[in-house]
């Protein structure tokens, strides 16, 4: 019988979800998650996204190092996601939320809580990667504020780069 998570009301205060760096011993429902929320994109590509080929070991070492972080509703992990600093721009990568909770914006909290932790480590960019032909993706992203400043070819799929500025204060006009 499939272990299934418990039932869980609907979320509608940020103080019901907690974010934090991941354990060691959540190596397995971090795969799990990445596994089920990857599963409707497989459909998608030509080719097995590199999410769902990774290995417990990679993301043993990502939670090792510090940047593979889970959201958590009571004590139950329901989403994941990497957050690193590469040069000055922040990386946001491999966001998934369990579906029974899709749709109560842990995603965005997700996402915040990255921006946050990349503003203040000093990156005033935030980057990710999307695959263009998951237009889901694209359009959350989209939402959130992020706009697409590149494409490239990967495997044979197009990825989409997209970015965020976080910078607080808008260019002057004088900066022209």
């Amino acid at each position: 019988m499939k272990d299934t998570p418990k039932e869980v009301s609907p979320i509608y205060n940020y103080a019901e979800v907690t974010i934090r760096r991941a354990e060691l011993a959540e190596v397995d429902v971090i795969k799990s998650i990445i596994n089920e929320a990857y599963e409707p994109v497989k459909k998608k590509l030509s080719r097995m996204p590199a999410a769902l080929i990774e290995g417990l070991d990679k993301i043993s070492r990502h939670i090792q190092m510090g940047d593979q972080y889970v959201a958590l509703v009571g004590d139950l992990v329901v989403g994941t996601m990497r957050v690193r600093i590469r040069g000055s721009i922040g990386v946001i990568a491999r966001v998934a939320v369990r579906e029974s909770f899709r749709g109560r914006r842990i995603g965005t909290m997700l996402v915040d809580y990255a921006e946050n932790l990349i503003s203040t480590r000093g990156a005033q960019t935030v980057e990710i990667e999307v695959y263009g032909a998951v237009e889901m993706q694209l359009s959350f992203y989209h939402r959130l504020g992020y706009v697409e400043t590149g494409r490239m070819e990967r495997l044979g799929e197009v990825i989409v780069v997209m970015t965020k500025d976080l910078s607080e204060s808008p260019a002057s006009d004088e900066e022209d």
